[in-house]
């Protein structure tokens, strides 16, 4: 029997990494056959968030570990990960190293997956600009999901809730966070 909640985390990575997990009912992606386009209406169940500071491999740790105990019982249907893709600004001149913290922590989370110790979970890298420009902060605010203060967090929110959305729209992006045959009744 598939689960009836999905999850999904949006990770901001860098020096201090923000982090969010929304949950939703599964039917509102794979569908309940009774509602005109397959799909429940959209909701969000639960809204949990938090930063992780310290050196990247703990913070990447941190995160599976968060990501893993969030699986629980929900065999084969683990969380999907969505962290925001980090590309260097060509006329950057700085050459300080924490610059590429996020580079790191991304590419340490795709070898803790690779590892399996991050339960069944799928890690998607999301480009930022999507995020930014879908998600505003007026838009956050409106939804009742802004959170004051730096924004790691607020970035980790908006790019779980793209990811939402862009799964909802889209059956192939759907597919690569859960795996439908896991997710389908």
């Amino acid at each position: 029997m598939p689960p009836a909640v999905l999850n999904v985390f949006g990770i901001d990575p860098g020096g201090t990494t923000g982090w969010c997990r929304l949950a939703i009912p599964r039917d509102c992606l794979f569908g309940n056959k009774a509602s005109v386009w397959g799909k429940a209406p959209s909701a969000i169940l639960e809204w949990e968030y938090g930063e992780i500071s310290g050196p990247d491999e703990d913070q990447a740790l941190e995160i599976a570990r968060i990501v893993f105990s969030t699986q629980g019982m929900d065999y084969k249907v683990g969380p999907a990960v969505i962290v925001e893709d980090f590309t260097v600004q060509i006329n950057n001149p700085t050459t300080d190293r924490e610059l590429l913290s996020p580079v790191r922590i991304g590419s340490m989370l795709c070898m803790i997956r690779r590892l399996r110790k991050m339960g069944d979970a799928h890690v998607v890298f999301q480009d930022r600009g999507i995020a930014k420009s879908t998600a505003t902060d007026d838009r956050l605010k409106e939804w009742g999901y802004y959170v004051p203060g730096p924004d790691h967090i607020r970035d980790a929110t908006r790019h779980a809730i793209v990811a939402l959305r862009r799964a909802r729209q889209h059956m192939d992006f759907r597919n690569e966070l859960w795996d439908a045959a896991q997710c389908s009744i």
